[in-house]
């Protein structure tokens, strides 16, 4: 297994033709040097936020709890302990009422800034007009989250909806992570569900057996990874954990975007899309609107 390439001082362009249209990991080593980054740390963040109400997750990304944050931090930080659930603290991504992290967000803008290699324009998802980019610390990005998570917490293996990209950025302590190239998904898929690496079903997964992650890599505090299109990812902290993550799909993933949908008219995260293009839809749209609005999108780009 291979350690993910690093790289420093990478422009846009590079980063999109050699990664994004590569389709290939990568972990940027400099774009967190100038945040402030003691402002997410465990005793700011609870000291800040800890009286909000967050909904905490096993590792098979169902919702055990909701509860205060600085609970979470009191049961869970601790030394030698394992834990078993973490904090996906998502920002709106739905009309729905749940506990969204929207307010941390806003409270933390000043903090961090986009990271410089990454596109704010050119990209279908979420929608970018032309002159308008896309600013992750200001704008709404689609599963834009902080992930707070106790040692021994994970994220079981899983690809990313819409043939999307997602870019991890660590903020407190350290990450194991693997990572299988998509022409694996027949040995690491059954219907809808993925194997587990820990603890495998050989009898649904009889091919697992015959393949091996081609990343094995520890993310270090102060390091960004790209988790490409179709990349499936298995992700477990390896310490006392703090990110923030956040979905997108450049232009030059149109394509895969389009033939996703195509494929999938029933897609349970569809809501998700239709959320991030509402000002581009009627009310109340239809699958037929989302493929229609890409549909006369697509030249543009």
């Amino acid at each position: 297994m291979m350690k993910v390439k690093r790289v420093s001082n990478i422009s846009k362009e590079e980063f999109v033709k050699d990664f994004l249209i590569g389709n290939q990991p990568v972990i940027i080593t400099d774009a967190m040097d100038t945040w402030d980054v003691k402002k997410f740390t465990p005793s700011h963040l609870k000291e800040e936020y800890g009286d909000s109400l967050v909904q905490i997750y096993n590792d098979l990304f169902d919702m055990q709890n909701v509860d205060t944050l600085e609970t979470y931090f009191d049961e869970n930080f601790i030394e030698n302990k394992e834990s078993k659930e973490y904090v996906r603290w998502y920002s709106q991504l739905l009309d729905a009422d749940l506990f969204w992290s929207d307010e941390c967000f806003e409270g933390l803008k000043s903090s961090w800034t986009h990271p410089y290699f990454a596109p704010t324009e050119g990209l279908v998802f979420p929608y970018s007009e032309t002159g308008k980019p896309k600013d992750i610390t200001k704008h709404q990005y689609p599963y834009k989250g902080i992930f707070i998570s106790g040692e021994g917490a994970r994220t079981r293996l899983h690809k990313d909806p819409f043939e999307s990209n997602a870019l991890l950025c660590q903020f407190y302590g350290t990450k194991k992570i693997y990572l299988f190239h998509p022409s694996k998904q027949a040995s690491l898929m059954n219907d809808e569900d993925y194997v587990d690496m820990v603890n495998v079903n050989h009898e649904k997964f009889p091919d697992y057996k015959n393949i091996t992650p081609d990343y094995e890599d520890t993310l270090q505090p102060g390091e960004i990874i790209l988790f490409p299109s179709g990349w499936f990812h298995d992700v477990t902290s390896a310490s006392d954990s703090i990110s923030i993550t956040w979905n997108f799909i450049h232009a030059s993933g149109m394509d895969k975007l389009y033939n996703h949908l195509k494929n999938n008219p029933e897609d349970g995260q569809l809501k998700v899309l239709k959320y991030f293009l509402a000002d581009q839809l009627p009310a109340e749209p239809t699958y037929e609107d989302v493929m229609t609005f890409y549909e006369q999108n697509m030249v543009n780009y």
